[in-house]
């Protein structure tokens, strides 16, 4: 019986040996297959079944494969794979190749690169001492293929009477070109080249654009990107319009271990229309720059600069969509998460008619510094310190010169499962000149003390679970009888809502501190679902012991108590709700803001409205507007979207003030899109404009 066993682990160690044959064929490559026959007088080893040839980071398999020791040369048939070490597989009938299969011939060949991008030819020869690899009867793409459908179902491919690879600059070179797209020859070339897949980034020219607008004419936009080095690359842009003429604009970017810098800029000789005055050809221009540097010790230096010609120029042309205000600041920073320190500079450009620049301030500059105790394990509470001083100018016919200083102290523990935090804060103000009535110099001394309390009730179910939080603020102030005395800067525009209910001073600028014995109150839920529904609910209110005479009076803040603010979202499989509402004790709604978005099968819909009395804004007017939009799939990889934009509240509520609409069609090779927009900006200089945009990217360049 033993005997028997022995017999049989000897028969099937030597079946596994002659299935499994390894041979060290040379010193270049390792070959295994299911059989392996050597002929000395042919000088040849063939291997059939399974085959498979290792040679350094290089693999192919084969049904069956000839080597010849002699000429040291590889003839591979059927079904023949070849891996590269730059990750593009090769597809083939047959291959003769060097015995390090890094040269040689190549008959029906196909080529998955390493991007997905495929190449198709009748044959390949593979240069070694050139560093190249020519194909002749060419066809690339990078559109999948479907194997119940024919392989040439491409969106679109490449057709050329040859194609070579030079490896070592890492370029595929076509030549007598032709681009099908849906099987129909749209262009062209007799020489065209884009990067291989190994490269990320490649000098050359992107995706042109082309369209046309009621403003700027037939516009046409080319750009070029530069891959300087690894770390830095520079995209230049001309765009040509036939009413403006020639705009320019740059994308700086290098980013390395130790600093980052995103230089953008443009320029042209463009309109500026003005009211009651011939159109104008005037210099325009703006400069967008983000820098930062990190020296030894953790100290960051950086700045953060836009700025734009005139007002309406970044809107007119493109490079924004609204902005009020441009930032200026230069920054220095240092610190970890227990502790930092900032020291920063700024200033400011108005870009709307409800600010002047010289309204707009000048700080220089401002320090922040904070410091917690986390990294103390032995801590009962958690605390948290934060210094800031700042010093503020206005250059307008007021001007204020000011110089703020403000400590803010809290610290929080739990108890039982309630949450304690206590807050103090002290302000010092110091305001000279014309800031205040009197023209003097004023000093302000402010001390504040709050308690935080918070209770989150948890309940978990099988199929859901349940928070609802309480919370209540309580701060103590002595009254601000020298608000009187200071002018009101920067503090005007206040809104109550949700988000700075607990705040412990609702006035944005420094000019305002809220004062007097005052609380907030409110409560939160939070509903989960295991399938995903989501529902989410806040309401509150703000109580002063005083008249809240301060606030403007659409601010939100009526007599001794606010008005009522709350939210709710929701979120299933179908819709997406999200409510925001601040209504007074009358029941008057003064805000009121709806965004939903309702999910069905092949169609999307969505709407936003808001809804805001007496606008918290310098101009204080009421507020109504609606914007409402469809994306529907109509085809297969085709969808159209529409939108539409209307003032409810202005004078010409009747005509839209944006209508947008396009169709795109998008798969995994191609990325189409047909776009028209009419745009009513009511600005002097932005009259409306009508576009129709044309753009087609065709992925794997």
């Amino acid at each position: 019986m033993i005997i028997k066993k022995n017999i049989k682990k000897i028969l099937i160690s030597i079946f596994f040996f002659i299935v499994s044959f390894t041979l060290n064929a040379s010193d270049s490559f390792y070959l295994t297959a299911d059989s392996i026959r050597k002929d000395d007088k042919a000088k040849t080893i063939t291997a059939v079944g399974k085959v498979s040839i290792i040679s350094g980071k290089t693999k192919l398999k084969a049904d069956k494969i000839i080597y010849n020791t002699n000429k040291k040369e590889v003839f591979a048939v059927g079904n023949v794979i070849i891996f590269s070490e730059n990750s593009d597989i090769l597809y083939a009938k047959k291959a003769r190749l060097n015995d390090k299969l890094e040269s040689g011939f190549i008959k029906n060949i196909g080529v998955l690169l390493s991007n997905e991008s495929r190449l198709a030819a009748s044959s390949a020869i593979s240069i070694k001492n050139k560093n190249k690899v020519v194909y002749n009867n060419v066809v690339f793409t990078s559109c999948n293929t479907c194997e119940k459908k024919k392989n040439d179902n491409f969106t679109w491919k490449l057709k050329a009477k040859k194609a070579t690879h030079l490896k070592k600059s890492k370029i595929l070179l076509y030549e007598d070109v032709y681009l099908e797209f849906l099987k129909i020859p749209v262009l062209y070339v007799p020489i065209f080249y884009h990067p291989d897949p190994s490269v990320k980034n490649k000098t050359g020219l992107l995706r042109p654009k082309f369209s046309s607008s009621s403003i700027f004419g037939t516009i046409y936009s080319q750009p070029v990107f530069f891959n300087i080095s690894k770390k830095s690359n520079l995209t230049l842009r001309t765009t040509f319009s036939s009413k403006e003429g020639l705009l320019l604009s740059n994308d700086y970017k290098k980013v390395n271990s130790k600093y980052a810098l995103n230089l953008k800029s443009s320029i042209t000789h463009g309109s500026k229309e003005r009211l009651n005055e011939p159109n104008k050809k005037l210099l325009r221009g703006h400069l967008d720059l983000n820098y930062a540097n990190k020296i030894n010790n953790g100290l960051l230096i950086g700045a953060n600069i836009k700025k734009s010609s005139d007002p309406s120029y970044l809107v007119r042309y493109g490079f924004s969509e609204g902005e009020n205000v441009l930032n200026q600041n230069i920054f220095l920073e240092s610190g970890n998460i227990y502790k930092n320190i900032s020291f920063d500079i700024f200033k400011f450009q108005s870009l709307s008619k409800d600010y002047t620049s010289s309204n707009l301030p000048f700080i220089k500059p401002y320090i922040l510094t904070q410091w917690n105790n986390l990294n103390n394990s032995k801590r009962k509470r958690n605390l948290l310190n934060q210094i800031t001083i700042s010093s503020v100018t206005r250059s307008n016919n007021q001007n204020v010169d000011s110089v703020h200083f403000e400590n803010h102290s809290s610290k929080n523990y739990i108890y039982n499962g309630l949450l304690f935090k206590d807050l103090t804060k002290l302000n010092l103000d110091l305001y000279s000149n014309n800031g205040t009535s009197s023209n003097k110099k004023l000093i302000k001394l402010f001390p504040q003390a709050g308690l935080e309390l918070q209770y989150p009730f948890i309940k978990y179910k099988k199929n859901e679970s349940i928070l609802l939080e309480p919370r209540i603020q309580v701060f103590i102030s002595p009254d601000d009888y020298q608000n009187d005395k200071i002018r009101n800067e920067d503090s005007n525009a206040v809104d109550l809502s949700s988000s700075n209910l607990f705040d412990s001073n609702r006035y944005s600028g420094l000019d305002r501190i809220e004062s007097g014995v005052r609380a907030n109150y409110g409560i939160a839920l939070k509903k989960v679902m295991n399938n995903g529904n989501i529902l989410n609910s806040s309401i509150g209110q703000s109580y002063n012991t005083n008249k809240q005479d301060l606030f403007n009076s659409d601010s939100g803040f009526k007599e001794k108590r606010s008005e009522i603010i709350g939210d709710i979202f929701l979120k299933n499989s179908i819709y997406d709700l999200n409510y925001d509402y601040r209504f007074s004790e009358d029941l008057t709604l003064n805000r009121n803001s709806l965004e939903a978005l309702i999910k069905l099968t092949k169609t999307e819909l969505n709407i936003s409205y808001v809804q805001l009395n007496n606008f918290s804004s310098a101009r204080h007017d009421d507020t109504e507007q609606i914007q409402y939009g469809m994306k529907k799939s109509i085809f297969n990889n085709w969808i159209f979207n529409v939108s539409q934009t209307r003032d409810l509240a202005g004078a010409k509520y009747s005509t839209p003030m944006r209508t947008s609409s396009s169709l795109d069609f998008t798969n995994d090779c191609t990325l189409l899109q047909i776009k028209f927009v009419r745009d009513n900006s009511y600005d002097i200089d932005i009259p409306t404009e009508t576009n129709l945009s044309f753009s087609i990217k065709l992925f794997g360049f």
